[in-house]
Protein backbone atom coordinates (compact mmCIF):
# COMPACT_ATOMS: atom_id res chain seq x y z
CA UNK A 1 0.00 0.00 0.00
CA UNK A 2 2.53 2.76 1.26
CA UNK A 3 4.74 1.50 -2.09
CA UNK A 4 2.19 3.40 -3.94
CA UNK A 5 3.01 7.21 -5.32
CA UNK A 6 -1.06 8.02 -5.07
CA UNK A 7 -1.02 6.85 -0.97
CA UNK A 8 2.23 8.36 -0.27
CA UNK A 9 1.06 11.38 -2.15
CA UNK A 10 -2.13 11.38 -0.33
CA UNK A 11 -0.54 10.87 3.11
CA UNK A 12 2.09 14.07 2.40
CA UNK A 13 -0.62 16.41 1.62
CA UNK A 14 -2.82 15.37 4.37
CA UNK A 15 -0.03 15.79 6.84
CA UNK A 16 0.91 19.44 5.93
CA UNK A 17 -2.49 19.95 5.77
CA UNK A 18 -2.72 18.66 8.98
CA UNK A 19 0.09 20.83 10.33
CA UNK A 20 -1.08 23.90 8.98
CA UNK A 21 -4.49 23.67 10.39
CA UNK A 22 -3.56 22.92 13.93
CA UNK A 23 -0.79 25.73 13.60
CA UNK A 24 -3.31 27.63 11.89
CA UNK A 25 -6.24 26.72 14.86
CA UNK A 26 -3.61 27.22 17.71
CA UNK A 27 -2.81 30.77 16.10
CA UNK A 28 -6.53 32.00 16.18
CA UNK A 29 -7.36 29.99 19.49
CA UNK A 30 -4.89 31.78 21.43
CA UNK A 31 -5.37 34.97 19.64
CA UNK A 32 -9.12 34.73 20.60
CA UNK A 33 -8.37 33.98 24.27
CA UNK A 34 -6.07 37.42 24.43
CA UNK A 35 -9.40 39.22 22.90
CA UNK A 36 -12.06 37.32 25.54
CA UNK A 37 -9.89 38.17 28.33
CA UNK A 38 -9.08 41.85 26.81
CA UNK A 39 -12.84 42.64 26.41
CA UNK A 40 -13.96 41.37 29.60
CA UNK A 41 -10.82 43.73 31.46
CA UNK A 42 -12.65 46.55 29.87
CA UNK A 43 -16.21 45.44 30.22
CA UNK A 44 -15.74 45.29 34.30
CA UNK A 45 -13.74 48.70 33.96
CA UNK A 46 -16.53 50.16 32.57
CA UNK A 47 -19.11 48.37 35.40
CA UNK A 48 -16.92 49.44 38.12
CA UNK A 49 -16.71 53.00 37.07
CA UNK A 50 -20.57 52.95 36.71
CA UNK A 51 -21.16 51.90 39.86
CA UNK A 52 -18.48 54.01 41.39
CA UNK A 53 -20.04 57.14 39.77
CA UNK A 54 -23.54 56.03 41.00
CA UNK A 55 -22.29 55.55 44.22
CA UNK A 56 -20.59 59.50 44.23
CA UNK A 57 -24.14 61.33 43.10
CA UNK A 58 -26.06 59.13 45.68
CA UNK A 59 -23.39 59.82 48.30
CA UNK A 60 -24.21 63.76 47.56
CA UNK A 61 -27.70 63.06 48.46
CA UNK A 62 -27.48 60.71 51.31
CA UNK A 63 -24.34 61.89 53.10
CA UNK A 64 -23.94 58.14 54.53
CA UNK A 65 -21.29 55.63 52.76
CA UNK A 66 -23.18 52.61 53.89
CA UNK A 67 -26.70 54.17 52.80
CA UNK A 68 -25.08 55.17 49.70
CA UNK A 69 -23.76 51.78 48.97
CA UNK A 70 -26.90 50.19 49.53
CA UNK A 71 -28.92 52.05 47.45
CA UNK A 72 -26.41 51.88 44.67
CA UNK A 73 -26.04 47.87 44.54
CA UNK A 74 -29.75 47.53 44.61
CA UNK A 75 -30.68 49.54 41.58
CA UNK A 76 -27.63 48.24 39.74
CA UNK A 77 -27.60 44.38 38.99
CA UNK A 78 -25.43 42.65 37.01
CA UNK A 79 -25.84 39.11 36.34
CA UNK A 80 -22.86 36.81 36.70
CA UNK A 81 -20.90 39.66 38.38
CA UNK A 82 -20.10 40.43 42.05
CA UNK A 83 -19.98 43.99 43.26
CA UNK A 84 -18.35 45.26 46.36
CA UNK A 85 -18.08 48.95 47.92
CA UNK A 86 -15.25 48.98 51.02
CA UNK A 87 -14.27 51.40 53.08
CA UNK A 88 -10.38 53.21 52.78
CA UNK A 89 -9.45 49.94 54.80
CA UNK A 90 -10.89 47.71 52.15
CA UNK A 91 -13.35 46.20 54.68
CA UNK A 92 -16.94 45.77 52.42
CA UNK A 93 -19.92 48.39 53.40
CA UNK A 94 -22.15 46.71 50.47
CA UNK A 95 -21.98 43.89 48.54
CA UNK A 96 -24.36 42.61 45.60
CA UNK A 97 -27.25 40.27 46.50
CA UNK A 98 -25.31 37.67 44.55
CA UNK A 99 -22.28 38.50 47.25
CA UNK A 100 -24.34 37.59 50.25
CA UNK A 101 -21.74 35.14 51.81
CA UNK A 102 -18.46 35.92 51.69
CA UNK A 103 -16.78 39.07 50.59
CA UNK A 104 -14.80 39.41 47.19
CA UNK A 105 -11.17 38.90 48.21
CA UNK A 106 -9.26 41.42 47.04
CA UNK A 107 -5.56 41.69 48.48
CA UNK A 108 -4.34 45.21 50.11
CA UNK A 109 -2.17 45.76 47.37
CA UNK A 110 -4.43 46.05 44.55
CA UNK A 111 -6.55 48.97 47.05
CA UNK A 112 -3.06 50.30 47.01
CA UNK A 113 -2.86 50.31 43.13
CA UNK A 114 -6.04 51.77 42.48
CA UNK A 115 -5.57 54.77 44.78
CA UNK A 116 -1.99 55.64 42.98
CA UNK A 117 -3.32 54.75 39.48
CA UNK A 118 -7.20 55.46 39.60
CA UNK A 119 -7.89 51.92 38.80
CA UNK A 120 -6.62 48.27 39.14
CA UNK A 121 -7.15 44.70 37.85
CA UNK A 122 -6.10 41.26 40.15
CA UNK A 123 -7.35 37.38 39.39
CA UNK A 124 -7.81 35.53 43.06
CA UNK A 125 -9.28 32.20 43.35
CA UNK A 126 -11.08 32.19 39.54
CA UNK A 127 -12.50 35.59 39.69
CA UNK A 128 -11.54 38.77 37.55
CA UNK A 129 -11.78 41.94 39.95
CA UNK A 130 -11.28 45.71 38.76
CA UNK A 131 -10.99 47.90 41.40
CA UNK A 132 -11.47 51.94 41.38
CA UNK A 133 -12.11 54.59 43.85
CA UNK A 134 -14.98 55.89 44.79
CA UNK A 135 -14.81 59.56 44.46
CA UNK A 136 -11.13 61.26 43.06
CA UNK A 137 -11.23 64.31 44.93
CA UNK A 138 -12.01 62.76 48.41
CA UNK A 139 -10.98 59.38 50.20
CA UNK A 140 -14.13 57.49 51.01
CA UNK A 141 -13.29 53.85 49.67
CA UNK A 142 -13.52 51.70 46.75
CA UNK A 143 -15.83 49.71 44.72
CA UNK A 144 -15.06 46.71 42.98
CA UNK A 145 -16.71 44.47 40.72
CA UNK A 146 -15.60 41.01 40.44
CA UNK A 147 -16.12 38.05 37.35
CA UNK A 148 -15.48 34.36 37.28
CA UNK A 149 -12.71 33.05 34.58
CA UNK A 150 -15.36 30.66 33.96
CA UNK A 151 -17.08 32.76 31.94
CA UNK A 152 -14.44 33.30 29.81
CA UNK A 153 -13.08 29.34 29.45
CA UNK A 154 -16.80 27.66 28.70
CA UNK A 155 -16.03 30.46 25.72
CA UNK A 156 -12.69 29.16 24.85
CA UNK A 157 -13.76 25.13 25.39
CA UNK A 158 -17.13 25.33 23.31
CA UNK A 159 -13.93 27.21 20.76
CA UNK A 160 -11.55 24.13 21.44
CA UNK A 161 -14.61 22.05 20.41
CA UNK A 162 -15.68 23.69 17.38
CA UNK A 163 -12.07 23.86 16.40
CA UNK A 164 -11.36 19.77 16.93
CA UNK A 165 -14.20 18.99 14.76
CA UNK A 166 -13.92 21.15 12.24
CA UNK A 167 -10.11 20.89 11.55
CA UNK A 168 -10.84 16.83 11.79
CA UNK A 169 -13.20 17.48 8.96
CA UNK A 170 -11.42 19.28 6.93
CA UNK A 171 -8.90 17.05 7.02
CA UNK A 172 -11.04 14.63 6.00
CA UNK A 173 -12.53 15.70 3.75
CA UNK A 174 -9.01 17.31 1.91
CA UNK A 175 -7.72 13.47 2.52
CA UNK A 176 -9.88 12.26 0.24
CA UNK A 177 -10.62 14.91 -2.26
CA UNK A 178 -6.33 14.64 -2.30
CA UNK A 179 -6.76 11.01 -2.75
CA UNK A 180 -8.85 11.16 -5.67
CA UNK A 181 -6.93 14.46 -7.05
CA UNK A 182 -3.52 12.28 -7.04
CA UNK A 183 -5.38 9.48 -8.50
CA UNK A 184 -6.78 11.83 -11.57
CA UNK A 185 -3.15 13.19 -11.89
CA UNK A 186 -1.16 9.72 -11.77
CA UNK A 187 -4.16 8.56 -14.25
CA UNK A 188 -1.58 9.86 -17.84
CA UNK A 189 1.31 7.68 -15.93
CA UNK A 190 -0.24 5.33 -15.16
CA UNK A 191 -1.60 5.17 -18.90
CA UNK A 192 2.40 5.93 -19.98
CA UNK A 193 3.44 2.62 -18.06
CA UNK A 194 1.31 0.38 -19.58
CA UNK A 195 1.73 1.79 -23.06
CA UNK A 196 5.73 1.65 -22.44
CA UNK A 197 5.02 -2.11 -21.15
CA UNK A 198 3.63 -3.30 -24.42
CA UNK A 199 6.20 -1.75 -26.62
CA UNK A 200 9.30 -4.23 -27.31
CA UNK A 201 12.34 -4.57 -29.46
CA UNK A 202 9.67 -6.03 -32.03
CA UNK A 203 6.81 -2.88 -31.86
CA UNK A 204 9.73 0.29 -31.35
CA UNK A 205 7.00 2.11 -34.13
CA UNK A 206 4.51 2.06 -31.39
CA UNK A 207 4.81 5.92 -29.67
CA UNK A 208 3.30 7.11 -26.12
CA UNK A 209 -0.61 9.24 -26.47
CA UNK A 210 0.00 12.90 -25.98
CA UNK A 211 -3.33 14.58 -24.36
CA UNK A 212 -1.55 18.05 -24.07
CA UNK A 213 2.53 18.73 -24.44
CA UNK A 214 2.60 21.91 -22.86
CA UNK A 215 1.94 20.18 -19.36
CA UNK A 216 5.19 18.75 -17.82
CA UNK A 217 3.83 14.88 -18.46
CA UNK A 218 2.98 16.17 -22.03
CA UNK A 219 6.42 17.28 -22.22
CA UNK A 220 7.61 13.71 -20.70
CA UNK A 221 5.58 11.95 -23.08
CA UNK A 222 7.33 14.15 -25.97
CA UNK A 223 10.94 13.09 -24.42
CA UNK A 224 9.69 9.50 -24.45
CA UNK A 225 8.84 9.54 -27.76
CA UNK A 226 11.87 11.27 -28.67
CA UNK A 227 14.11 8.40 -26.95
CA UNK A 228 12.04 5.74 -28.42
CA UNK A 229 12.16 7.22 -32.16
CA UNK A 230 16.65 7.30 -31.59
CA UNK A 231 16.55 3.61 -30.00
CA UNK A 232 14.37 2.47 -32.75
CA UNK A 233 16.60 4.42 -35.20
CA UNK A 234 19.52 2.93 -33.15
CA UNK A 235 18.42 -0.38 -33.81
CA UNK A 236 17.40 -0.73 -37.33
CA UNK A 237 20.76 0.61 -38.02
CA UNK A 238 22.37 -2.47 -35.51
CA UNK A 239 19.64 -5.10 -37.42
CA UNK A 240 21.02 -2.81 -40.42
CA UNK A 241 24.89 -3.13 -39.22
CA UNK A 242 24.59 -6.85 -38.39
CA UNK A 243 22.99 -7.80 -42.12
CA UNK A 244 25.71 -6.13 -43.75
CA UNK A 245 28.79 -7.60 -41.98
CA UNK A 246 27.25 -11.24 -42.35
CA UNK A 247 26.52 -10.69 -45.66
CA UNK A 248 30.38 -8.89 -45.99
CA UNK A 249 31.58 -12.36 -43.65
CA UNK A 250 29.87 -14.81 -45.53
CA UNK A 251 30.96 -14.36 -49.30
CA UNK A 252 34.34 -14.77 -48.30
CA UNK A 253 34.17 -17.68 -46.03
CA UNK A 254 32.05 -18.99 -48.69
CA UNK A 255 35.18 -18.95 -51.62
CA UNK A 256 37.61 -20.07 -49.22
CA UNK A 257 35.17 -23.42 -47.52
CA UNK A 258 34.28 -24.46 -51.46
CA UNK A 259 37.89 -23.63 -52.45
CA UNK A 260 39.38 -25.85 -49.78
CA UNK A 261 36.65 -28.43 -50.51
CA UNK A 262 37.48 -28.23 -54.47
CA UNK A 263 41.17 -28.37 -53.37
CA UNK A 264 40.89 -31.04 -51.17
CA UNK A 265 38.64 -33.70 -53.03
CA UNK A 266 41.93 -35.04 -55.44
CA UNK A 267 45.37 -34.70 -55.95
CA UNK A 268 46.40 -31.92 -57.91
CA UNK A 269 49.43 -30.35 -59.20
CA UNK A 270 51.72 -27.88 -57.64
CA UNK A 271 50.34 -24.99 -59.83
CA UNK A 272 47.12 -26.28 -59.48
CA UNK A 273 47.43 -25.72 -55.21
CA UNK A 274 49.32 -22.55 -55.66
CA UNK A 275 46.49 -21.33 -57.68
CA UNK A 276 44.12 -22.46 -54.42
CA UNK A 277 46.45 -21.11 -51.81
CA UNK A 278 46.80 -17.93 -53.67
CA UNK A 279 42.57 -17.70 -53.75
CA UNK A 280 42.75 -18.60 -50.37
CA UNK A 281 45.12 -16.30 -49.19
CA UNK A 282 43.36 -13.13 -50.90
CA UNK A 283 40.24 -14.03 -49.35
CA UNK A 284 41.78 -14.09 -45.56
CA UNK A 285 43.31 -11.06 -46.59
CA UNK A 286 40.18 -9.70 -47.20
CA UNK A 287 38.35 -11.13 -44.08
CA UNK A 288 41.41 -9.79 -42.04
CA UNK A 289 40.60 -6.47 -43.55
CA UNK A 290 36.92 -6.51 -42.97
CA UNK A 291 37.24 -7.80 -39.44
CA UNK A 292 39.68 -4.39 -38.60
CA UNK A 293 37.72 -2.21 -39.81
CA UNK A 294 34.62 -3.84 -38.07
CA UNK A 295 36.86 -3.63 -34.66
CA UNK A 296 37.83 -0.19 -35.47
CA UNK A 297 34.00 1.32 -35.68
CA UNK A 298 33.27 -1.05 -32.70
CA UNK A 299 34.52 2.27 -30.72
CA UNK A 300 31.48 4.32 -29.96
CA UNK A 301 31.84 7.30 -31.33
CA UNK A 302 30.64 8.84 -27.99
CA UNK A 303 33.82 7.62 -26.15
CA UNK A 304 35.80 8.59 -28.99
CA UNK A 305 37.74 11.56 -27.21
CA UNK A 306 37.73 10.24 -23.98
CA UNK A 307 39.37 7.34 -25.42
CA UNK A 308 41.56 8.68 -27.78
CA UNK A 309 45.69 8.77 -27.65
CA UNK A 310 46.01 12.88 -28.36
CA UNK A 311 50.01 13.44 -28.79
CA UNK A 312 51.11 15.88 -31.15
CA UNK A 313 51.20 14.72 -34.64
CA UNK A 314 53.03 16.97 -37.54
CA UNK A 315 50.47 16.41 -40.35
CA UNK A 316 53.01 17.36 -42.88
CA UNK A 317 54.90 14.07 -42.03
CA UNK A 318 51.99 12.11 -41.52
CA UNK A 319 51.16 13.04 -45.42
CA UNK A 320 54.20 12.05 -46.87
CA UNK A 321 54.34 8.97 -45.17
CA UNK A 322 50.52 8.24 -46.48
CA UNK A 323 51.37 9.61 -49.68
CA UNK A 324 54.57 6.87 -49.99
CA UNK A 325 52.21 4.04 -48.86
CA UNK A 326 49.75 4.96 -50.86
CA UNK A 327 52.36 5.28 -54.29
CA UNK A 328 52.55 2.04 -54.47
CA UNK A 329 48.80 0.59 -55.13
CA UNK A 330 48.96 4.01 -57.72
CA UNK A 331 51.82 2.97 -59.28
CA UNK A 332 50.54 -0.85 -59.51
CA UNK A 333 47.48 0.59 -61.56
CA UNK A 334 49.40 2.89 -63.15
CA UNK A 335 47.49 5.96 -61.51
CA UNK A 336 49.88 9.26 -61.02
CA UNK A 337 49.96 10.32 -57.52
CA UNK A 338 51.17 13.67 -56.08
CA UNK A 339 51.49 15.06 -52.49
CA UNK A 340 51.98 18.43 -51.68
CA UNK A 341 52.07 20.58 -48.39
CA UNK A 342 52.74 24.04 -46.76
CA UNK A 343 56.00 24.91 -45.99
CA UNK A 344 55.39 25.56 -42.43
CA UNK A 345 55.01 22.55 -39.89
CA UNK A 346 50.97 22.37 -39.22
CA UNK A 347 50.97 20.41 -35.62
CA UNK A 348 47.47 18.56 -34.81
CA UNK A 349 46.78 17.31 -31.22
CA UNK A 350 45.57 13.91 -31.66
CA UNK A 351 45.62 9.96 -32.25
CA UNK A 352 48.99 9.95 -35.04
CA UNK A 353 47.69 5.86 -36.01
CA UNK A 354 44.04 7.14 -36.77
CA UNK A 355 45.10 9.90 -38.47
CA UNK A 356 46.86 8.37 -40.77
CA UNK A 357 44.13 5.61 -41.03
CA UNK A 358 42.39 8.21 -42.39
CA UNK A 359 44.14 9.46 -45.01
CA UNK A 360 45.42 6.37 -46.32
CA UNK A 361 41.79 4.85 -46.65
CA UNK A 362 40.99 8.25 -48.76
CA UNK A 363 44.09 7.44 -50.58
CA UNK A 364 42.84 3.93 -51.15
CA UNK A 365 39.69 4.79 -52.16
CA UNK A 366 40.67 7.43 -54.93
CA UNK A 367 43.44 4.68 -55.93
CA UNK A 368 40.80 2.42 -56.45
CA UNK A 369 37.84 4.41 -58.24
CA UNK A 370 40.65 5.92 -60.93
CA UNK A 371 41.14 4.08 -63.57
CA UNK A 372 44.59 3.83 -65.38
CA UNK A 373 46.76 6.61 -66.46
CA UNK A 374 44.02 8.74 -64.00
CA UNK A 375 45.60 11.36 -61.36
CA UNK A 376 45.30 11.34 -57.71
CA UNK A 377 46.88 14.59 -55.00
CA UNK A 378 46.53 15.12 -51.32
CA UNK A 379 47.51 18.60 -50.53
CA UNK A 380 48.02 19.85 -46.52
CA UNK A 381 47.28 23.56 -46.12
CA UNK A 382 46.12 25.96 -43.20
CA UNK A 383 42.56 27.36 -43.63
CA UNK A 384 41.14 29.66 -40.91
CA UNK A 385 42.96 28.27 -38.30
CA UNK A 386 42.61 25.06 -39.23
CA UNK A 387 44.35 21.97 -41.05
CA UNK A 388 43.22 21.18 -44.67
CA UNK A 389 43.72 17.87 -46.21
CA UNK A 390 41.92 17.35 -49.95
CA UNK A 391 42.44 14.46 -52.03
CA UNK A 392 41.52 14.63 -55.17
CA UNK A 393 41.00 12.43 -58.36
CA UNK A 394 39.91 11.66 -61.95
CA UNK A 395 38.29 8.82 -61.33
CA UNK A 396 34.06 7.56 -61.78
CA UNK A 397 33.04 10.33 -59.84
CA UNK A 398 30.16 10.00 -57.41
CA UNK A 399 26.21 10.65 -58.34
CA UNK A 400 24.42 13.59 -56.20
CA UNK A 401 21.69 11.38 -54.81
CA UNK A 402 24.47 8.98 -53.32
CA UNK A 403 26.97 11.66 -52.13
CA UNK A 404 24.90 11.69 -48.76
CA UNK A 405 25.36 7.88 -48.38
CA UNK A 406 28.59 7.33 -49.16
CA UNK A 407 29.74 7.54 -45.45
CA UNK A 408 27.52 4.99 -44.43
CA UNK A 409 28.52 1.76 -43.05
CA UNK A 410 28.27 -1.32 -46.18
CA UNK A 411 27.27 1.57 -48.62
CA UNK A 412 28.54 1.37 -52.08
CA UNK A 413 27.49 3.02 -55.34
CA UNK A 414 28.23 0.16 -57.34
CA UNK A 415 28.16 -3.12 -55.35
CA UNK A 416 29.00 -5.47 -58.18
CA UNK A 417 32.32 -3.38 -59.09
CA UNK A 418 32.93 -2.54 -55.23
CA UNK A 419 33.02 -6.16 -54.34
CA UNK A 420 35.25 -6.73 -57.36
CA UNK A 421 37.52 -3.82 -56.25
CA UNK A 422 37.93 -5.55 -52.53
CA UNK A 423 35.92 -2.70 -50.90
CA UNK A 424 33.24 -3.45 -48.25
CA UNK A 425 31.84 0.27 -47.77
CA UNK A 426 33.50 0.17 -44.81
CA UNK A 427 36.16 2.90 -45.42
CA UNK A 428 34.36 6.31 -45.50
CA UNK A 429 32.56 5.57 -43.10
CA UNK A 430 35.70 5.00 -40.87
CA UNK A 431 36.97 8.14 -42.18
CA UNK A 432 33.91 9.90 -40.57
CA UNK A 433 34.17 8.32 -37.35
CA UNK A 434 37.99 9.75 -37.09
CA UNK A 435 37.34 13.26 -38.49
CA UNK A 436 34.56 13.45 -36.16
CA UNK A 437 36.49 11.53 -33.21
CA UNK A 438 38.63 14.56 -33.48
CA UNK A 439 36.01 17.28 -33.76
CA UNK A 440 36.64 17.97 -37.35
CA UNK A 441 34.46 17.66 -40.63
CA UNK A 442 34.62 16.61 -43.78
CA UNK A 443 32.88 17.80 -46.77
CA UNK A 444 32.72 16.13 -50.94
CA UNK A 445 32.61 17.36 -53.75
CA UNK A 446 31.95 15.03 -57.27
CA UNK A 447 30.59 14.71 -60.39
CA UNK A 448 30.22 11.63 -62.52
CA UNK A 449 32.85 10.87 -64.84
CA UNK A 450 34.94 14.33 -63.46
CA UNK A 451 36.43 13.15 -60.13
CA UNK A 452 35.66 13.65 -56.78
CA UNK A 453 37.48 15.66 -53.69
CA UNK A 454 37.36 15.06 -50.41
CA UNK A 455 38.16 18.34 -47.83
CA UNK A 456 38.95 17.07 -44.40
CA UNK A 457 39.53 20.48 -41.64
CA UNK A 458 41.16 19.42 -38.22
CA UNK A 459 41.59 22.31 -35.83
CA UNK A 460 44.55 22.85 -34.97
CA UNK A 461 43.87 24.52 -31.15
CA UNK A 462 42.39 21.64 -29.92
CA UNK A 463 43.83 19.62 -27.31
Amino acid sequence: MFHSVRTRLTLWYAGVLALSLIAFAFFIYYAAAAVFYERQDESLRSTVQTVASAYAEEFEETHSISRAGQVVLAELVFPNRYVEVTDLSGRAIATSRNLSEDPVPIPLTTFTEAHQKAFALVTVNGLRIAVVPLTTDRELGYAAVAEPLSVIDVGLSRLRQEFFAGVTLVLLFASVGGYFLARKSLLPIASMNNQMQRISAERLSARLDISNSRDELGRLAVTINDLLSRLESSFKLQQQFIADASHELRTPLAVLRGETEVALTKTRTVVEYQESLSLINDEAERLSRIVEDLFLLARTPIDAPATLVKEPVLLNEAIRDCARAAQVLAARKGVRLEATSVSEALTFYGDEELIKRMVLNLLDNAVKYTPRSGEISVALARQNGEAEIVVHDTGIGIPQAAQQHVFDRFYRVDKTRSRTLGGAGLGLSIVAWIVKAHGGSIHIESLPGKGSRFTVALPLNSR
